[in-house]
């Protein structure tokens, strides 16, 4: 299997060479990959890890266009216009700049980067920058599309947006790296694609709290002495640069949260063959990385039990469970996931992707779950952690299959919806809980004071427990609090019109993301 899909991957980049040689576009590549890959499929069954993934590239819409058919499919739930319609579907603005980078070794290159606001109804838009060599216009358009759409569901003021630039990190140093972000940081604002009141930077996949930290502090030092809140041009920076405690974890939590909150409901579970509650659920995740993981760590430490993880390089199966922690820690070490011995399945593929759970999470790639491996799904709840895990026909045999799918525009808000309390801590200049935490702790004393008065006590020194109850919220406990209530709120709201149109949970998250922006548009008018 790897040696065929070192040929093939072999294969296909020298096609690629070639036509980019005959000026042919990138999309025109794709294309004729995908003409002829049908018959490598058919060819070589055997190789499921590859050919799931191929599959979906052959035989299923583009990501842009499956966000789109979600979009039109919702859209018939709804009394909107057509023409109004099409207006909140299609992406406003897209910015393609050629970033030149010198390299360590002295050459040069010219590295293609993307930025897309996909509407302006609320300001700022705001989405996350991708590092990856898969990014590409249609992507950026899709997840920004993606990323409106979540705003709304949470009700978060903002527009979506997206970036990246089309690298793999693993192969440029941090010299490299910080150049390319400074350059990308500048470009977007000589064209009006980043700053706290126009379009909001965030962390996704590739890259990390360092460049959120360089993008800042590079807009800051051109474009601070005109903007008093420069700082908030970006989030999920170091808590050092104006960052926010909870950041790193927000996106696990708010999938954690959903997950609980949607458990909870004793009818659903009924329906769907489970026990209420996250207790004893077994869960597989695919995709350990920063996502994976913390959704993993909060599950397990609320009574489920870790069985499978999926990685790009294989998968791991304990049906005793995994402890999420323990293989976080290895996984750091760069080794590759099927080395791991505390396992008692390894497998060099995706293998673990198709035992039987209650809850599978990929975490991963826009995808995952699609017309050719949906039907060997064995789980009750497929909880979307990622963009776009699921294809439209894949979702359709699960659906079929009475699984229940928790969509990604609700379970993947919580890392935008922390990221907003950063902007806000940024704009009012004062992180949370600073001016009231003390006044907290002397008005919780003085009523413990009072209490022990009255039950004729003698009051000494307060015990650790009393001291936990008496202290004031930390910033971390303001934002995990927050994002509970943001999360909560959210699922009703999801949960109510599922059952108003007897229609499908992820299909109802799309149908109020789309009312939520009419009547935006309807109460403001259509902006200039």
């Amino acid at each position: 299997s790897d040696v065929y899909k070192r040929q093939t991957q072999s294969t296909w980049g020298k096609i690629e060479k070639h036509l980019q040689q005959q000026e042919m576009s990138r999309l025109s590549c794709q294309k004729l990959k995908a003409q002829n890959l049908s018959f490598l499929v058919k060819e070589n069954t055997n190789k499921r890890s590859f050919c799931a993934t191929q599959a979906a590239l052959d035989e299923e819409p583009r990501f842009l266009e499956m966000v789109k058919a979600y979009f039109d499919e919702a859209a018939q739930y709804t009394a909107i216009r057509k023409d109004k319609l099409e207006v909140y579907k299609n992406c406003n603005t897209v910015l393609k700049v050629m970033l030149p980078l010198r390299r360590d070794n002295g050459s040069i290159e010219f590295i293609p980067a993307y930025r897309a606001q996909h509407k302006h109804h609320r300001l700022p838009v705001k989405g996350g920058t991708r590092y990856s060599p898969h990014v590409e216009l249609q992507e950026v358009e899709a997840l920004s599309a993606l990323m409106t759409f979540k705003c709304a569901v949470v009700d978060l003021p903002y527009g979506g947006g997206k970036g990246g630039i089309r690298i793999d990190p693993r192969q440029y140093s941090a010299r490299e790296i910080e150049s390319l972000t400074r350059r990308y940081t500048l470009e977007l604002a000589k064209k009006g694609f980043i700053g706290a009141a126009i379009d909001v930077l965030g962390p996704d996949m590739g890259t990390t709290p360092r460049e959120m930290s360089i993008m800042k502090d590079t807009y800051q030092m051109f474009f601070g002495h005109l903007d008093i809140n420069a700082v908030g041009c970006v989030t999920g920076k170091s808590i050092s640069q104006g960052g926010i405690s909870g950041r790193v974890e927000s996106t696990g939590l708010g999938v954690f949260y959903g997950i609980r909150e949607l458990l909870k409901d004793e009818g659903l579970m009924h329906r769907y063959g489970l026990t209420t509650g996250v207790n004893n659920k077994r869960v597989i995740i695919q995709g350990f990385g920063n996502v994976g993981y913390w959704a993993a760590k909060f599950l397990t430490e609320s009574g489920a039990k870790l069985v499978g993880v999926i990685e790009y390089n294989g998968s791991i199966y304990n049906e005793n469970g995994i402890d999420p922690n323990d293989l976080y820690r290895f996984l750091q070490d760069k080794k590759p996931i099927f080395a791991y011995q505390k396992a008692a399945e390894v497998y060099k593929d995706d293998t673990a992707f198709y035992k039987e759970c209650d809850i599978l999470i990929p975490a991963a790639l826009e995808r995952a779950v699609n017309k050719y491996n949906a039907d060997r799904i064995q789980c009750k709840i497929l909880a979307e952690a990622a963009n776009g895990p699921t294809t439209i026909a894949g979702a359709e045999i699960l659906t079929n299959k009475n699984v229940l799918i928790l969509p990604d525009l609700l379970l993947n808000a919580g890392g935008v919806t922390v990221s907003y309390f950063e902007w806000l801590k940024n704009l009012e200049h004062v992180r949370p809980g600073r001016l009231i935490k003390k006044w907290e702790e002397k008005s919780k004393k003085n009523m413990l004071n009072v209490i022990y008065k009255l039950a004729g006590k003698q009051q000494g020194e307060f015990s650790e427990e009393e001291q936990a109850i008496i202290a004031g919220p930390s910033e971390k406990d303001i934002v995990y609090s927050g994002l509970e209530e943001v999360m909560s709120v959210a699922v009703e709201e999801t949960k109510d019109t599922a059952k108003q149109l007897n229609i499908t949970l992820k299909l109802a998250a799309w149908v109020n993301a789309i009312n939520k922006i009419d009547r935006c548009y309807t109460e403001a008018g259509f902006t200039l």
